[in-house]
């Protein structure tokens, strides 16, 4: 089949699902809305689909051979959108991120493999996964069983850049980290509330916050190689009702992230050590909880040299390669590609036509829709060709 004219075919139908699920936005492990949708679609196109840790799993083509793994997040952000667009969110959530339009192209690309299924030379196994936002939803379809049944061989996931990137530009890293680690972080610490007249009868929870804050900055500062790549970042403290009373208790909110396992196991230890140590040292205790995180995103090299290999083999205009990608933004693929040799790579939805543009994440964020002429494409043929090379593979 040639998947990238049937794309283009299918481009007035990937537009209208992209815009249904974008007015839906949900976030988080539970997507009720947006996984009855999407299995809906499923059905529709003649899959059996099966309920997984919050997400949805089918496949397609031939069972007993290689099984290629395909993933579309599906999550939202939980903030206001201010695109303007005439079917823009409503709701308190918006699909800043573009996890929208991961599930139209991975759900055009189920058509099309559907459609072609005939003509797979082993199994092609669809993830629609949620609360990657969060990292939680790779964790959570990883244990109740993603990777098992079949079992995949090979893994790949794409996604969409905003800004003025021009549409047919791929963004990845064939070898070494592609995106940091991410690990959210709540550091709890009791005091002695007093009198803010009078504090020596009491033990100063929000200072022991400020000392803290400060021996962390220098963890990375100083016991860091600085060749290293890595952040500690404290966005949010929590204290006190009054300027006259010093509460019993304070918290703070952070966000670590790392380029590498190792650099992470350490920084995530000394900041159980430093939190305790100082607190202890002025009369306090604090305790440190993982909220949620996910390990640095490395790419399999001939997983990428395959799927770049077989997205070269489609005529999609103005396309070109950066290989080295490096960001400090995470991604929970990564958990995958911790037990599945597999690829991650960026795929622009940017404008190059002069009008303001804006990044991830910022609430007037707009993405070219143009990119769902290739996306889908991109994914069905990297399938379909990987099998045609490795589903004889025993």
């Amino acid at each position: 089949m040639d998947y990238l004219k049937r794309s283009e075919e299918l481009f007035e139908t990937s537009v209208q699902i992209r815009r249904d699920l974008h007015q839906i936005p949900e976030v988080g492990l539970d997507l009720p809305e947006t996984t009855a949708y999407v299995e809906a679609r499923l059905k529709e196109l003649g899959y059996k689909v099966q309920h997984c840790g919050g997400g949805l799993v089918a496949t397609v083509g031939k069972p007993g051979g290689k099984t290629v793994l395909l993933r579309a997040d599906m999550d939202a952000l939980p903030m206001k959108e201010e695109s303007g667009l005439p079917f823009a969110s409503t709701s308190c959530n918006a699909h800043t991120c573009g996890h929208d339009f991961h599930a139209t192209m991975l759900l055009t690309a189920a058509q099309m493999l559907k459609e072609n299924e005939g003509a797979l030379q082993g199994t092609v196994k669809l993830m629609f996964q949620p609360a990657e936002e969060t990292f939680m939803g790779a964790k959570s379809m990883i244990q109740a069983g993603v990777l098992e049944d079949p079992k995949p061989d090979v893994a790949l996931a794409y996604h969409v850049t905003s800004g003025n990137g021009p549409l047919g530009l791929i963004a990845y890293r064939r070898r070494g980290t592609m995106m940091n680690s991410s690990d959210n972080f709540k550091i709890f610490i009791r005091g002695k509330g007093a009198h803010g007249a009078y504090p020596e009868s009491g033990v100063d929870p929000i200072s022991i916050s400020a000392h803290i804050i400060l021996a962390l900055e220098s963890v990375v500062a100083r016991e860091i190689k600085s060749t290293q790549a890595s952040v500690l970042t404290i966005g949010k403290v929590v204290a006190g009702t009054a300027g006259n009373i010093i509460p019993d208790t304070a918290e703070l909110y952070g966000t670590l992230r790392c380029d590498s396992s190792e650099e992470r196991e350490f920084i995530l230890k000394r900041i159980q050590e430093v939190a305790q140590g100082v607190a202890q040292t002025y009369r306090g205790t604090a305790e440190v909880s993982i909220v949620a995180g996910t390990a640095p995103l490395v790419n399999d090299p001939e997983a990428i040299d395959a799927f770049t290999g077989y997205m070269r083999e489609l005529p999609v205009e103005n396309q070109e390669e950066y290989s080295d990608m490096h960001a400090m933004s995470s991604e929970d693929w990564a958990e995958v590609l911790q037990l599945v040799p597999g690829a991650y790579m960026f795929l622009s939805a940017g404008f190059t036509d002069g009008r303001p543009t804006y990044n991830q994440h910022h609430p007037k964020v707009v993405f070219n829709e143009e990119v769902l002429k290739v996306g889908p494409a991109y994914l069905a043929h990297c399938a379909t060709r990987w099998l045609e090379e490795h589903g004889s593979e025993m």
